[in-house]
C-alpha cells in the first residue's frame, strides 16, 4: 500500500489537506465489463473503469477493488481505452483470476455417461438440440480504497456498480455471414480475415466445427463455447501466423453416433470453396478442427475428401474404423482422453490400424492436469521428421476436458502450420 494511504489512517493528512466532501463517490463515468474465452467458455476477465479525471497510477492498486465472487489481481492506470500502465489516465484496468474450468459443459453423447454402447443411440442426426441463448458478460464491482487524481483530489469508495456494455476482445474480431449452397439451403457462419493482408500473399484457413452442446441458431454461440475457433485469432498467434478462422454455426446435429452424417458436410466444405475463390487463401494449408460432433466431422471429411485439407485436429471424437483407410495419407494430430469412453476406444483403434498399414503413429501420454508447459514440452518431443501421424492421449479427464486444453497446445499447433497438403 503507497505511503499517503496510510498516512489517511491517522486522521491527519484528510484534516489539513482536503476540505469535507473530497471523498464523496459518483466520480465514475462508465463501467464496462470485458470477456475472455476460455477453454469452458466466455467468462468475465477484466473490468474497465472511467472516472472523470485523471488519476494518479501510484495511487491504484489491486485492493482498492471488489468483484464479488471473483480475485482482483492487478489494476492500474491507462491514459485511453484498453491501454497500457501510466503515470496517469482517466481509466482503471482491473484484471481478475481465471475462474477454475467447469466440466458442466452441454454435449449429451450417451458415452459420457455410461448410458449406452459405443454407436448406439444419441443425438438424432437433423434434430435441434437443446440450444441455450447467449447470456451477456456482465460485471459489478466495487471501489474500496481511496485513489487521488492528477490534481491531488482524493475520490473516497463507490458503492457496487453494474456494467453498462461489454466488450468482446476475441469474439468481435470476427464477422458474421450467411452462405447460400447450390441447393438453396443455407448455413451460418463466423469468417476472421488477418487485419494486414499482403498483395500477391495467400494465407492458410482454419475450419473450425463445434460441438453437438453448441447446436444453435445462436451465430456467435461457436465462439464463446471454448478456444476452438478463437486460439487462432490471438494477437500473439496471428503475429507469426496470419491465417483465416472460419467458424460454422450448425443449427442441427450433423452427424451421429452410427456414422452418418447430414448435408451440412458437404455444404460447409462448398463454404470453403466458396471462400478459397473470394479470399487470398492457400489452398495447400487448409486446415480443419473439431470438437466432438465437430472431430466426428472432421474424419468424416478427411475419408470423403482425403485431398481437401492440409492436416486435421482431431479433438474428441470418434468414426467408424472401418472406413478410416485415408487418413493414412493425411496430416493428422489426434487428441482424447483415457476417461472418455467413446473417443479413446475409436481413436486407439484407428491409430493401430495406421501402424499397422505401415503409417507410423508417435503417442505421447500425460496427466489431464498437468500445467501447460509440460504439455508444450512433451508435444515438442513427439514431433519427428517425416512423421505426419501423432496421438496424443490425457490420462483421466474426460470427454469435455479434453478441449478444455487441447486448443492453446503451441507445439501443436505450429506443427499442424508446417503442414501442406499431399506433403
Amino acid at each position: 500500500m503507497v505511503k499517503w494511504k496510510l498516512c489517511l489512517g491517522t486522521g491527519l493528512l484528510a484534516a489539513c489537506c482536503f476540505s469535507a466532501g473530497a471523498f464523496a463517490a459518483g466520480h465514475v463515468e462508465d463501467v464496462e465489463a470485458i470477456s475472455q474465452v476460455y477453454g469452458d467458455g466466455e467468462k468475465l476477465a477484466e473490468v474497465q473503469l472511467r472516472y472523470d479525471a485523471d488519476l494518479l497510477g501510484s495511487s491504484v492498486t489491486a485492493e482498492d477493488y471488489a468483484v464479488p465472487g471473483r480475485t482482483v489481481t492487478k489494476a492500474f492506470v491507462s491514459a485511453e481505452p484498453y491501454g497500457k500502465a501510466a503515470e496517469k489516465g482517466r481509466y482503471v484496468q482491473v484484471e481478475l483470476a481465471p475462474l477454475p474450468l467447469s466440466d458442466q459443459m452441454v454435449d449429451p453423447h450417451p458415452e459420457d455417461k455410461h448410458k449406452a454402447p459405443v454407436g448406439v443411440g444419441g443425438p438424432q442426426l437433423g434434430s435441434h438440440g437443446n440450444p441455450q441463448p447467449l447470456v451477456p458478460v456482465t460485471a459489478k464491482i466495487s471501489q474500496k480504497g481511496l485513489v487521488k487524481t492528477a490534481e491531488g483530489r482524493l475520490y473516497g469508495g463507490e458503492p457496487e456498480m453494474s456494467s453498462s456494455h461489454t466488450r468482446q476482445l476475441l469474439i468481435e474480431k470476427f464477422t458474421q455471414h450467411t452462405f447460400t449452397d447450390q441447393d438453396g439451403k443455407k448455413l451460418q457462419y463466423n469468417l476472421y480475415v488477418p487485419e494486414k493482408l499482403e498483395k500477391g500473399k495467400v494465407y492458410p484457413l482454419v475450419l473450425f466445427m463445434h460441438d453437438e452442446g453448441t447446436v444453435s441458431p445462436e451465430v456467435k454461440a461457436t465462439l464463446s463455447q471454448g478456444r476452438g475457433a478463437v486460439t487462432w485469432v490471438e494477437p500473439e498467434w496471428q503475429k507469426e501466423h496470419p491465417c483465416f478462422v472460419l467458424a460454422p454455426q450448425y443449427d442441427t446435429v450433423i452427424v451421429n453416433d452410427q456414422y452418418q452424417y447430414g448435408p451440412e458436410l458437404d455444404r460447409t466444405i462448398h463454404l470453403v470453396e466458396s471462400l478459397s475463390s473470394q479470399y487470398p487463401i492457400d489452398t495447400q494449408r487448409i486446415y480443419n478442427t473439431g470438437q466432438s460432433m465437430g472431430c466426428m466431422t472432421s474424419i468424416a471429411m478427411d475419408v470423403k475428401y482425403p485431398d481437401f485439407f492440409g492436416a486435421s485436429y482431431l479433438v474428441a471424437g470418434k468414426w467408424n474404423p472401418r472406413v478410416t483407410a485415408p487418413l493414412a495419407r493425411q496430416n493428422i494430430w489426434a487428441v482424447a482422453a483415457a476417461g472418455d469412453p467413446g473417443a479413446k476406444p475409436s481413436m486407439d483403434t484407428i491409430m493401430t490400424q495406421l501402424d499397422a498399414d505401415g503409417d507410423r503413429v508417435i503417442r505421447g501420454t500425460i496427466a489431464q492436469d498437468a500445467p501447460e508447459t509440460q504439455v508444450d514440452q512433451l508435444t515438442e518431443q513427439m514431433i519427428q521428421p517425416g512423421v505426419h501421424a501423432y496421438y496424443l492421449l490425457y490420462q483421466g479427464g474426460s470427454h469435455r476436458s479434453t478441449w478444455q486444453h487441447a486448443y492453446d497446445i503451441t507445439p501443436v499447433k505450429e506443427w499442424i502450420f508446417g503442414q501442406k497438403k499431399g506433403a
